[in-house]
């Protein structure tokens, strides 16, 4: 039998097809499983990182290969996933600790952005320098992560914005309709022209295009949302190019899965602030105050800064640990206390969970708005809550018939639909067109 000689030759940056010598014919990659290369660039923090997990692992299902760029405290994670991990040097805002008793919201948290400009400086050499050397079909980058669209700019690909959060056009925008209304509106929006100002100089200086105006926000080729159109503000008014996955929360389970209330005739209530802005033991003392001698499991997540101990005893009904497999205790609860930050607003949405939420920034307020909005939940003012208004606020919601069924509905849509599966179909649409 005479041994056939096929090479592989490059017909489109990410993909191969072969090549039999002497003949037309061009097949794809016959058994090297390596499919098309998408390379995924994110800065390091789970609320930007967490949603995209599932979108990887299903192209890595499909056979596709991905890199994903982002900071050393998330390599694991992205590895876990199925993508092979790429060092980045990304810094991360220098978030000031707040004021004894005030919210996160209250503090002038802006001046500290300036990390993302400097992040974009360190990390676009070493990303252009990686992906010219493998080169993915399309670059898929955070919204919060403007390096991205820069790369995809150097290297002629396609750049697709993953937005975790809201998305932005000229009808709703998270930096003019949300930040506006921070009683730190003017610091903020001085920080961001700044930080804006400082990365479109750089880009200048390599030849590329980036609009100072347009905030972090850099629409894509293609905008993939990880959440439903109906839970955006403005949905309907967003183009073709918008594609809103919704959350995929179905693949988030893992070994914790085997989480189970003391009793399982005993209401839950999840209680947390989220893995950022959660150094808050006065609220976890109020949060124990509330529900003392109550009827319900109450689980409070308090993170790593706050010590335990500075807690007092609590009752016997509440429990405290630095963090608690959420999705997992979700799936039991009746009831959600929540920063509204918008992964955890989406699990409880997934899961037809009321919400009661106590915003720490103004992305959160703006999520816990829209909650209110759509009729599952409420929303308190972190500074002024205390144990008879959060008491009688869950009290509320938890027996709102009207609430129930508002996000009973929520949930099927979600349940419904695969944001996965959604987002995988439109990047292999975008790289075959």
């Amino acid at each position: 039998m005479t041994e056939l000689s096929v090479h592989f030759v490059p017909v489109r940056p990410g993909r191969l097809r072969a090549r039999v010598p002497g003949s037309s014919v061009i097949v794809s990659d016959p058994g090297g499983g390596m499919g098309t290369h998408f390379a995924f660039v994110s800065m390091p923090a789970a609320g930007h990182v967490t949603p995209t997990l599932p979108l990887v692992t299903e192209l890595v299902r499909r056979g596709h290969r991905v890199s994903y760029a982002t900071g050393d405290d998330m390599l694991d994670t992205v590895r876990a996933a199925g993508a092979e991990p790429v060092p980045a040097p990304f810094r991360m805002p220098d978030v000031p600790p707040p004021a004894p008793g005030a919210p996160a919201s209250d503090e002038p948290r802006a001046p500290r952005i300036d990390a993302f400009a400097e992040s974009v400086e360190q990390t676009f050499p070493v990303l252009t320098e990686r992906f010219a050397a493998d080169p993915p079909a399309a670059v898929c980058g955070d919204a919060m992560s403007p390096v991205t669209s820069l790369v995809a700019q150097r290297l002629h690909l396609p750049f697709v914005s993953l937005n975790p959060s809201f998305a932005s056009n000229e009808h709703f925008s998270l930096r003019r309709d949300v930040m506006a209304r921070s009683p730190k509106a003017s610091v903020f929006e001085t920080a961001f022209r700044s930080v804006g100002e400082r990365i479109a100089a750089f880009a200048s200086t390599e030849g590329l295009r980036f609009d100072a105006t347009e905030g972090f926000s850099c629409p894509g080729d293609l905008n993939l949302v990880f959440i439903p159109r109906e839970f955006q503000p403005a949905g309907d008014t967003f183009d073709g190019s918008f594609v809103f996955c919704g959350p995929s929360v179905a693949g988030r389970t893992g070994a914790d899965d085997a989480w189970r209330p003391r009793d399982p005739d005993t209401p839950v209530l999840l209680v947390s602030l989220g893995t950022v802005f959660n150094d808050r033991p006065e609220f976890f003392r109020t949060c124990a105050e509330a529900f003392a001698d109550d009827d319900r499991q109450v689980v409070m997540a308090i993170g790593d800064r706050t010590d335990p101990d500075d807690l007092g005893p609590l009752p016997d009904n509440v429990e405290a640990h630095p963090h608690v497999p959420q999705v997992q205790v979700l799936a039991h609860a009746a009831g959600f206390v929540t920063h509204n930050g918008m992964n955890s607003t989406m699990e409880a949405l997934y899961l037809g969970v009321p919400q009661i939420g106590v915003p720490q920034m103004p992305e959160q307020e703006a999520n816990a708005r829209r909650i209110e909005e759509i009729g599952c939940g409420r929303r308190l003012d972190p500074l002024t809550v205390d144990a008879a208004s959060l008491r009688s606020t869950v009290d509320a919601v938890v027996g709102d018939v009207a609430v129930r069924n508002a996000v009973g509905a929520m949930s099927t849509r979600l349940r419904a639909s695969n944001g996965a599966v959604t987002g995988a179909d439109a990047l292999e649409a975008l790289v075959a067109a």
